[in-house]
This record gives C-alpha cells, structure tokens and sequence, in this order.
C-alpha cells in the first residue's frame, strides 16, 4: 500500500486521488451511497480512478463550458510553455488549478448523480442497465481525453520546436 502512494506524484494526489476520495465521501454523505471497496487498499484505487475520471469530465467539459461563457481566460499555449521554463511557479499553480477544476467538477457531479440515483429507482431498465451505461460513459470520457491529450502533446513539441 505504501509503495501505491510513494509512486504517486504531486500533482496525481492533489488532481486524481484527492478529488476521488472527496467524491466517494461525498457521495456517501449527501446520498448514502458507498464505493464497492473492501479495504484502504482498493479505496485509494477506486478513489484514484473515480477522481481521474472527474478531471477528465473537468477538463472536457467543465473548462470548455467556462470558456465558452466568458469565466475563464487562458494564456496562449506557446507562451505558456515559454513562461513555464522561465518560472517554475507556474507548473505548481496550474496544478493548483486543476484541482480547483476537479474539486468543482465534483461539486456539479452531486446533483446529477441525485438525479441519476432517483431516475434509476423509478426506471427498471435503467436501474438493471446503469453499470453498462456507466462502462460506456467512461469509454467515451477516456477516448476524447486521449486525443486531447495527444494533442497536448503535439502542442508542446511544436512549441518547443519552433524556438
């Protein structure tokens, strides 16, 4: 267990394990749902992939929605990464950023699962198909957060070439 948390960085406990744990706790303060853990070992599994999957919901739809309405402002990219290597401050306070993301995220995530909770208790089908839906939901997350992170990266190679 200890050598999990060792290999875990920074910046995977403040955007994956820390905002998973505070969903799962969530979760079970405001409906009484519980995650299907049997012990510290699996929670900080299910706790790291339950938070993984929230920033990736942040990431493709939250930060984009803010974008589009006039919250949130980015610098260009190319000067991002300029400014990176000239301050190494600004890697630890975007961290810090997505971890307010994944921590609003979550925020928004309480009530839709409420509804899915009542929607499930009322729709047979839904209720004996939610796990399926859910294996699809998460397929799609991670498949457009595998391009954008492909992106990212192809983004980051041009920057760093075009000096």
């Amino acid at each position: 267990m200890n050598s999990i948390l060792e290999k875990l960085n920074s910046y995977q406990i403040l955007t994956n394990l820390l905002p998973g744990a505070f969903f799962g706790l969530g979760i079970r303060f405001f409906f009484g749902l519980e995650l299907p853990t049997k012990n510290i070992g699996e929670d900080v599994i299910v706790y790291y992939f339950v938070g993984l999957i929230i920033g990736r919901i942040g990431s493709l739809v939250v930060e984009p929605a803010l974008k589009k309405i006039g919250i949130l402002k980015y610098a260009p990219y190319k000067e991002f990464v300029s400014a990176s290597k000239a301050d190494p401050k600004i890697d630890t306070l975007s961290e810090t950023n997505n971890f307010f993301r994944s921590l609003l995220t979550c925020s928004i995530l309480f009530p839709v699962v409420d509804k899915l909770r009542v929607f499930a208790l009322s729709c047979p089908w839904f209720f004996n198909n939610w796990k399926w839906l859910l294996l699809i939901l998460v397929i799609v997350i991670l498949l457009f957060a595998y391009k954008k992170q492909t992106d990212y990266v192809r983004n980051r190679v041009r920057a760093n070439l075009s000096k």
